[in-house]
């Protein structure tokens, strides 16, 4: 980790994040460490088997384009961007969604700009660049992130330039990794890629939940929920994620460079850019 990068959003979560390597994560199998998930179990109408994964159903039809853009899309100044955060398309023989609580790893994808779907967490910058291809389109550049969320007057959120608490999904109190174990033991932050993490109560929400939570031109979602890859070398995520918006910049000032282009877990999203 070079000493002149933003400082990584975990380090106030009790723990940091393990030093990553040059591949991918693996998947780490859960159930084997001291202790158990306590307080997730009492949450009413909720539960998650440890490494539990489902297909949501997610529809894969995006809405018409808007400004001479594709379907899903929406011009903002010379460039298309999504409207909603990413979802994906399986691309072998089953077809229909994948799962967005798993990373695909060698499953061929393609990105959807979808409303109400579950967007994809768990995701690499390669595996997102490699979907927003698939889609005939591209990750979007730092400048264009920053410019389709700030709009057109460079706001520092998505509707201005004061904090409106709640009006995205920006904010949880209990981290998920602490309340989906029941403890604060170091061990839990070797588990950041569990499926259950973004299944509890007040996580991951669909995209498009919050009405509020829309740039000036259209797109919604780029403060909070999952922070989104840009396509920066050095592994630039923007935005904040449903834990925090704050700590690493307010709002579209958000910014994560501390892991590299192959990591995933549970607090990364994407969305795609493309030429009109």
């Amino acid at each position: 980790m070079h000493a002149h990068r933003a400082p990584l959003l975990l380090t106030l979560l009790l723990a940091a994040t393990p030093a990553l390597g040059g591949g991918p994560e693996p998947i780490l199998l859960d159930g084997l460490e001291p202790g158990s998930p306590s307080s997730w179990s009492s949450a009413p109408g909720w539960s998650c088997v440890d490494g539990d994964a489902p297909v949501t159903g997610n529809s894969t039809t995006e809405e018409p384009g808007t400004g001479g853009c594709p379907d899903g899309m929406v011009a903002v100044s010379t460039f298309c961007i999504d409207v909603f955060e990413a979802s994906l398309e399986r691309l072998d023989g089953p077809g229909g969604p994948w799962s967005p609580y798993l990373n695909p790893g060698a499953t061929p994808v393609r990105a959807r700009s979808v409303r109400g779907a579950t967007p994809q967490g768990y995701i690499s910058q390669v595996t997102a660049d490699a979907a927003c291809q698939a889609s005939g389109k591209r990750l979007c550049s730092n400048d264009e992130w920053l410019r389709a969320c700030k709009g057109p007057s460079a706001t520092t959120y998505p509707w201005g330039n004061s904090p409106d608490p709640g009006r995205c999904n920006d904010h949880r109190d209990a981290h998920p990794l602490v309340e989906y174990y029941g403890t604060t033991e170091p061990w839990i932050w070797d588990h950041i890629d569990q499926p259950c993490l973004n299944q509890l109560p007040a996580s991951l929400e669909r995209a498009g939940n919050r009405p509020g939570c829309v740039s000036a031109e259209g797109p919604h979602d780029m403060m909070g929920n999952l922070q989104e890859w840009t396509d920066f070398f050095d592994g630039t995520a923007r935005g904040g994620f449903y834990v925090d918006t704050t700590i690493n910049g307010p709002g579209c000032n958000f910014v994560t460079t501390a892991h590299d282009t192959n990591h995933f877990d549970y607090t990364f999203g994407f969305r795609c850019c493309a030429d009109p």
